[in-house]
Formats: structure tokens, sequence, C-alpha cells
């Protein structure tokens, strides 16, 4: 299956981008806009990796309070430590140092995170899209099977009808 490297999603639809990326092993970002919000996911050898939003509520801060894994107090102050670091430490690495949440919710809330942002793309009706062949050095590396996620984000798409 050959799909476009850059469209808009009403022509292809995003479960056949991720099914043609799947199936031709790419590597690299896919990055889509709609109306000023910007949603990235990662692929390598055809697999998503990880994803990153523009979007406040998809950040992972958000993710861990919306799960209660992380209290709105904590996030606070894992950001300032942030700020006072120059953005040298991840969030992630100084709300595990803290102990604001074990390695393992983290982990969780990274595959949560994920996942949610994906499937906030599916909600999306119009939006372009491109894919480069480059992914960046400094993002968490998740196996996320594209088939499942799609099979997951169809029945959570039916709850909520």
């Amino acid at each position: 299956m050959s799909i476009p490297y850059s469209g808009n999603i009403q022509a292809t639809p995003l479960a056949a981008i991720l099914e043609g990326l799947r199936q031709t092993k790419a590597t690299g970002t896919l990055t889509l806009h709609n109306r000023g919000m910007v949603k990235y996911v990662y692929l390598k050898a055809g697999q998503i990796v990880f994803a990153a939003s523009t979007d406040i509520n998809d950040r992972l801060g958000e993710v861990l309070i919306k799960c209660c894994k992380l209290s709105r107090e904590h996030l606070e102050h894992a950001l300032r430590l942030s700020k006072k670091s120059a953005g040298l430490k991840k969030l992630g690495a100084l709300l595990v140092e803290n102990g604001f949440v074990t390695p393992k919710e983290l982990f969780i809330g990274l595959k949560t995170q994920v996942k949610d942002i994906i499937y906030s793309l599916f909600l999306w009706a119009e939006g372009d899209y491109r894919f480069e062949e480059q992914v960046p050095s400094d993002i968490i590396l998740l196996q996320i099977n594209i088939k499942e996620l799609i099979a997951e984000i169809i029945q959570r798409i039916k709850q909520e009808a």
C-alpha cells in the first residue's frame, strides 16, 4: 500500500496512513496539523514508538493527574525543578527522582499519553499531515502495536458514542 508522504486526512484517512507506514516499515515522524494544533507520531521500522503534541491536555503531567498517579501539587513542584535545571532534566526523570511517581507509573503514563494523542487524532475531521524520515534522538522508545491500538481506539469510539 502506497500513501503520499503529505496530504490531508480527509483524502487519506489516518488509519490508512498508519497502516501504509507499518507495511513499508517506515522510520520517521508523522506530523499532523489542525487549527493551530500540532501532533507528532514517531515510528521506527513501521511501529509507533512515541507521540507528542502541542495540546496542553496531552502533556505527561496532565495525563498522570488524569490517571490519578500524580497530584497537581507534585506536578507544579516538578515543573519548578525543571525550570531551575534549565530544561536539562526531563519531567519524567524529575517525577521519579523526587518519588512523585514510580518508574512503572511513569511508563504507564507515557504509554497512556501516546495512546491518548493517537486516539485524539482519530477524532479529527480534517487536518494536514506530512511524513519525514527522521526521528528526534531524545524521545523514549515505546513499542505500540498499531493493529491493536486501532482496534482499541475503535472500541473506545463506540463506547463514547
